[in-house]
Parts: structure tokens; C-alpha cells; sequence
């Protein structure tokens, strides 16, 4: 009988961009399934790395991996994602019905926090854009499911984003 050992739960505080950087490739490593995005803008996804063909590549294999795979993007703005993005706007027309980039609406609009979220299971989060304070969080459903719940409410509170002069890519 084959007993598969659950890996051991991680918690990190960050107090540096450059931690935080590390910590989200760390995410994305562990990322099998789903991967929830919460940010502001297409420049601070930018300064996340996602501009990276590295983090791309880690992207479109996992999307690559199974048909129901899905990535949603939640973002406050997103003017200049075409220049900022490139090889993100076209990840998602190669992967339209697995890859989302919205805009947020009404009250959703006041967040100012940031989180990646990996398979309900997986997060990491920064309490507020604009400072480097984040933490990781690996292995733990429990702990990533408020934080699943918060990016939900925000998710029903956004539309669209015109990307690439077409609503919805």
C-alpha cells in the first residue's frame, strides 16, 4: 500500500519585494489546477514578474495540463496591458476560455490588498499594495479559504476588461 506524505504546511512572512518574488515563483511551483489573481494594475503585475517568459512558460504549462485548468485576474485598471503584459494578453488568446482578466466595479474597487491564490490551498498576500510587507502560505486549505471567499466577493464585482481593443479578451 502506497501512503503519499503530505508535505509539510509553510508559512513565510516577507519584508522585501525580492522575498516576495521568490515566494510567488514558489506558488506558482505548487500551482496544479487553479490560480486566483487579485492586483491593481497591469505595471504592478509587471513589477510581480509576470512579464517574465519564464513565469509565462509556468503559466501555460499548467494551463496546457488539463482543458479545465483556469487563471482568473481580477484587476482594479487595466490601461496599458498590451505594452506592460504582451506575453500575458497573449497567453490569454491562446487560452481564451481558460485565462480571465477582468476589471473591478462598484465597491470592489475600495481593495487594497493583493493575493495570488493557488488550488484553494495556497496563497500569498500582501495586506496592502503599496507596501512589501506579504506572507506565504503553502499546503494549508484551511488558512487560504477566507481568502478564496474574499477574491470570490471581488470576482462578482467585476466585468469585462477591453484588452487588445475587444471586449473580453
Amino acid at each position: 500500500m502506497n501512503i503519499v506524505a503530505t508535505p509539510e504546511p509553510v508559512y513565510r512572512l516577507m519584508e522585501s519585494n525580492t522575498e516576495a518574488l521568490e515566494a510567488i515563483e514558489s506558488l506558482f511551483a505548487v500551482a496544479q489546477h487553479e490560480i486566483l489573481i487579485f492586483d491593481g494594475s497591469p505595471q504592478l503585475l509587471r513589477s510581480r514578474d509576470f512579464a517574465r517568459p519564464q513565469r509565462i512558460d509556468m503559466l501555460k504549462a499548467m494551463l496546457l495540463a488539463n482543458r479545465s485548468n483556469r487563471i482568473r485576474i481580477a484587476l482594479h485598471e487595466t490601461t496599458g496591458i498590451e505594452s506592460e503584459l504582451a506575453r500575458l494578453v497573449a497567453l490569454k488568446g491562446l487560452f481564451s476560455t481558460q485565462l480571465f482578466i477582468q476589471r473591478t466595479v462598484g465597491q470592489a474597487r475600495e481593495a487594497k490588498d493583493v493575493m495570488i491564490i493557488a488550488d484553494q490551498a495556497h496563497f500569498w498576500r500582501k495586506p496592502y499594495f503599496e507596501h512589501p510587507r506579504s506572507v506565504l502560505t503553502l499546503y494549508q486549505p484551511e488558512n487560504a479559504k477566507p481568502f478564496v471567499d474574499r477574491f470570490e466577493q471581488i470576482w462578482e464585482s467585476t466585468e469585462f476588461a477591453a484588452i487588445g481593443g475587444a471586449v473580453g479578451l
